[in-house]
């Protein structure tokens, strides 16, 4: 079937996104979007159109997988003149990115550093 292994590690390689996995028919690519792949204007129109039921305010999240400043102030100016009490997270590719490891390569081990802080450690700001 479409659902195997290799589709599931596709999904990983591209973050969940079925857009770029060519085994998947157009029908699908059309049904599933990831949240980054959703236009941030077409989120704000909802939610403009959605506040006017809402008695107080809604949590309305806007993701932009390249954010810029040109792009911040479009879209914060859409939500205002459509008069959106509130924005709630700005979400960015960057600090929502998974890490992609290579089948069969081995994570590198990392010493954990202690949770709690030692006495005996002359350089602590907290123990002097």
């Amino acid at each position: 079937g479409l659902w195997d292994e290799v589709m599931v590690n596709d999904l990983k390689y591209f973050d969940g996104s079925v857009q770029h996995i060519d085994r998947i028919p157009p029908e699908l690519k059309q049904k599933y979007a990831t949240a980054f792949e959703i236009d941030s204007r077409w989120l704000i129109e909802a939610g403009a159109r959605r506040q006017k039921w809402i008695d107080q305010s809604q949590s309305l999240n806007l993701y932009l997988a390249e954010p810029s400043g040109t792009k911040l102030d479009s879209l914060y100016k859409l939500a205002w003149v459509r008069g959106l009490k509130t924005t709630y997270y700005l979400r960015t590719l960057g600090a929502t990115h998974a890490e992609k490891n290579a089948a069969g390569q081995e994570a590198v081990a990392v010493e954990e550093a202690p949770k709690v802080c030692s006495i005996l450690d002359p350089d602590c700001e907290a123990c002097q």
